[in-house]
């Protein structure tokens, strides 16, 4: 696979019906994958849940990651995106956004904006 693993994107959740050329026709979305590399139990063939993209260059890799997290969905599956080497894969973007509008939006008399309401410039 790649000498530089910054340039290389980890792919998590991965049904064992997705093939290359699917994945590959997603990946491509992002700018030019070098290599692609789906592995496989030595024993059953069948495909481990995963699989390695290189790109041709770390900030393709990166562009990769933002774009596909919480997009990609396969076979009732919401594919995981990380920087290969990295401790985990990108975080949901869906878990994120639900975070985020919960936390500023539960009650507008705490929001840091209901302040200004009601101010005449």
């Amino acid at each position: 696979m790649s000498s530089d693993p910054n340039c290389t994107v980890y792919i998590g959740n991965l049904d064992e019906r997705v093939s290359d050329r699917v994945l590959y026709d997603i990946l491509i979305q992002a700018g030019r994958v070098v290599d692609l590399h789906i592995p496989r139990d030595k024993e059953t063939d069948k495909p481990k849940g995963f699989a390695f993209a290189e790109y041709e260059t770390e900030e393709i890799a990166d562009y990769a990651v933002r774009l596909f997290t919480g997009l990609v969905t396969l076979y009732n599956r919401t594919l995981r995106f990380g920087i290969s080497g990295q401790d985990k894969a990108a975080p949901n973007l869906q878990t994120s956004t639900s975070t985020f509008r919960s936390r500023y939006h539960e009650d507008a008399a705490t929001s840091p904006l209901s302040r200004f309401e009601g101010e005449e410039a």
